[in-house]
């Protein structure tokens, strides 16, 4: 899926619009060259009545954002007219500088318009970047497809629905949760569902059903286990995929211990990371705020897969980021080498996925609640060569871009959500959107 983002372009009728409407299309089709699906009908707003109307008709395009394009000089009156229209969907203004015409600097008015509508709207409340160059200055162009992934992944989190099978295991405190205050602030609706329906799905599986999904295991990764355990692990899988199913889940979050793990006999891990694969968002532990994370990550990153660790260790500035037996397989290190074998700790019982993630750069981050006054600790990395913690669990060795003392003050939890590349930037401009804290270390 593309961002999806409208452009209103907005000028004034004593002021060159066909320049600020050529470079209009520029920006239109270098922003479609990124992958943004911009909608623009060429059209120039120059007086309030238009603005507003054309402000009107992209409400009716289904959009995730909005940019309000200043080609020249404007009256504050004509564009705040089109996004009062808008003002539900996230926005930025994009003003440029003056630009060579037959070898003399030129000026249109749009830097003086951006700076004169930014603090008008900032004087009266609003949230939004302001983007300043033209379409073929790289920050501009890249800062215009970040805020549209942000735009997107705000939208994206309003309609997400994330299936919470049980609650917070093992009395984590930080896995808990307002669902009200999630909902209005960051946008997941969380679906509630009794460990007993899973296992009641489980059990009632068909054994077609169960035998495809052993055998999907089996052809994902080497298989230690004895048959009649990879059956009752591809029990949950099957039972997972109809829950998702059924609700229309996005994301799934399933408390294992202790109901799990030790009173039905198998732990959710192997599960999970096949589902994963298949583009829903897979946690466990009950921890909502890291589940939450994940998604957030995955929709600015072009819909990747993703997954979570504990953090075990932190010496200089690497650290060892590892699960129980949680490991998409499609982000192993060596994906045909991964192994499914017995967990093999006092007080759990289940298979795991077991194996190194691969190498390269890696964004972490995590969703903290606060006191009603949510922020997002997030920072960057990259995976090295490492080994299996224990001798079977899956790990990614971080060496850390920033400053481990400062990732230590920021801990609120042992979960990081993880995707491969860099997403700070995206990071950043979502927060914006959200209007909550982006504090990275």
């Amino acid at each position: 899926m593309q961002p999806r983002i409208g452009l209103i372009n907005i000028g004034h009728p004593d002021y060159p619009n066909e320049i600020g409407a050529a470079l209009a299309l520029q920006a239109v089709e270098a922003l479609g060259h990124r992958g943004i699906d911009i909608v623009w009908d060429g059209c120039v707003c120059t007086d309030p009545l238009t603005a507003c109307e054309r402000g009107r008709e992209m409400c009716g395009q289904r959009l995730d954002g909005a940019i309000v394009w200043l080609g020249t000089w404007i009256e504050c009156s004509t564009a705040v007219a089109a996004i009062r229209e808008i003002e539900h969907l996230p926005f930025a203004i994009w003003g440029f500088n003056m630009l060579e015409v037959e070898g003399r600097r030129e000026s249109t008015g749009s830097f003086v318009a951006a700076a004169v509508l930014k603090g008008s709207l900032e004087r009266m409340g609003y949230r939004f970047p302001t983007i300043l160059g033209l379409p073929g200055d790289e920050s501009a162009l890249t800062a215009a497809v970040d805020f549209s992934h942000a735009a997107y992944a705000a939208g994206r989190l309003k309609r997400t629905r994330l299936g919470l099978v049980g609650y917070a295991s093992m009395s984590m405190y930080p896995g808990t949760f307002d669902h009200a205050l999630l909902r209005r602030h960051i946008g997941p609706e969380v679906v509630h569902i009794d460990t007993y329906t899973l296992v009641r799905i489980a059990e009632q599986a068909s054994e077609e059903a169960v035998r495809r999904a052993a055998a999907e295991i089996s052809a994902r990764a080497r298989t230690q286990v004895s048959p009649e355990r990879l059956q009752k692990a591809a029990r949950l899988a099957v039972a997972l995929e109809t829950l998702a199913t059924r609700h229309g889940l996005q994301a799934l979050n399933v408390k294992c211990q202790y109901e799990l793990s030790q009173e039905w006999g198998m732990t959710p891990c192997v599960a999970l990371s096949l589902l994963a694969d298949k583009g829903i968002a897979c946690g466990c532990e009950g921890d909502v705020p890291a589940s939450v994370t994940m998604c957030l990550l995955s929709y600015l990153q072009d819909d990747a897969v993703v997954f979570y660790g504990d953090i075990l260790d932190l010496q200089g500035d690497e650290m060892l980021l590892s699960s129980c037996g949680f490991a998409p397989l499609s982000l192993a290190h060596e994906p045909e080498g991964a192994t499914v074998r017995e967990l093999g700790h006092p007080g759990f019982d289940g298979i795991i996925c077991s194996c190194t993630m691969k190498e390269g750069p890696v964004t972490f981050a995590r969703l903290v609640e606060g006191r009603g006054d949510p922020h997002l600790v997030f920072g960057t990395g990259t995976g090295l060569p490492g080994e299996l913690r224990q001798g079977r669990f899956p790990a990614l060795q971080v060496r850390l871009d920033g400053d481990p003392e400062r990732l230590l003050e920021s801990l609120s939890s042992q979960h990081f959500a993880v995707c491969y590349g860099d997403a700070s930037r995206r990071i950043e401009k979502l927060c914006a959107v959200l209007g909550i804290e982006a504090q990275r270390v």
